[in-house]
This record gives C-alpha cells, sequence and structure tokens, in this order.
C-alpha cells in the first residue's frame, strides 16, 4: 500500500498491562476508554511468566492483558497516549510501587510498536522522552520477532490476539477505503 509522500495511514492504538488485579485493571480501561475512546478489543488475561523483573514491585500471579480503541490516529498520537498511561501507572501505585505496568502500542498492516521511557540502540527516539520500539513484524498469518524482542511476545503467546488485531485494523481500513 503506498499513499504517496508523506502520507501515512492511521494506525491502531492498543494498550499492554502487566496487573494482578482484574477490578484495577477493569477500572484502568474504563477511565482511559473516557480520555481515547470506547475499547472494541480485549484480549484474554496471559500469564506473565517469562521474567520475574516485576514481582519485586508488583506482587506474583502477573498476567498480561491487551485491549485496542476503536478509533485509529496518527502514528505519533502514541506519544499522548504514553504520557496519560505514566500518569495512570502513577495513580494507582501505592507505597512508590506500581500496581499496574502499561505499555501502549499501536499497529498497522505490517508491524507493532511499543513506546517506552527506556532508550536502548534498537529504540527510536520521537519525542517528549519517549522511544518507540519495533517489535513485531505483522502478515496475513504470521508474526516475526526481532532479536530484540521480548520473550513473551516471541512466544507466539499473543499471536492469535494480534493476527485478530490485524484483521480487524484491516476491515477499519476498508470502510475508510484507504485501501480496497
Amino acid at each position: 500500500m503506498f499513499l504517496g509522500k508523506g502520507k501515512f495511514p492511521p494506525v491502531k492504538n492498543f494498550i499492554s498491562v502487566i496487573h494482578s488485579n482484574n477490578e484495577l485493571f477493569e477500572q484502568f480501561k474504563e477511565e482511559i476508554s473516557k480520555e481515547f475512546g470506547s475499547v472494541d478489543t480485549i484480549s484474554e488475561p496471559f500469564s506473565f511468566d517469562f521474567t520475574d523483573y516485576y514481582k519485586p514491585e508488583m506482587g506474583e500471579n502477573l498476567v498480561r492483558q491487551f485491549f485496542s480503541f476503536k478509533d485509529l490516529t496518527e502514528g505519533d498520537f502514541i506519544v499522548q497516549i504514553k504520557k496519560k498511561c505514566l500518569e495512570y501507572e502513577e495513580k494507582y501505585s501505592e507505597n512508590g510501587k506500581r500496581r499496574l505496568n502499561i505499555d501502549p502500542g499501536y499497529i498497522d498492516l505490517y508491524k507493532l510498536v511499543l513506546v517506552s521511557e527506556k532508550y536502548m540502540g534498537h529504540k527510536i527516539y520521537l519525542r517528549d522522552g519517549i522511544c518507540a520500539d519495533l517489535v513485531l513484524l505483522l502478515g496475513k498469518n504470521k508474526i516475526t520477532p526481532f532479536i530484540w524482542t521480548f520473550p513473551d511476545f516471541k512466544s507466539g503467546r499473543y499471536t492469535e490476539y494480534f493476527l485478530t488485531l490485524r484483521k480487524t485494523y484491516k476491515n477499519q481500513l476498508k470502510e475508510l477505503k484507504i485501501i480496497p
């Protein structure tokens, strides 16, 4: 799909939340949807067991869960979403410890991007202290990770959700007559 020089299709924003409290997750999802629009997909809670990195801060029995926003946006809008998510992490913290780890990202037809405040060699600086992390290549029926992709994203655990999300996004592009 080539839209012409300087023209890019809108993207589909989603949020990844690591948590151990479904009630808090639902509260966050409801609150942030008031800011960025209705939620149109939600994943099952996937066990977050590839690392113990967050256990000292967030405790045991962690899950990672995704949801996406119905409205498509320009790609750089993700910076605003990340900044708002940082506010929510702080809001829901107790005694200086996060209870939600919130990482927004977006997909287009070809890739999945997460955003982060952590800079590393493979990340691309966007603005306002936020970097883009190209995590997965997306295809019609296949997802390809990179060597730097997080182990849980490499595992294939989320493949079905992301392929379904890509299909939802593609149908939205067709409705908008951006693709045939």
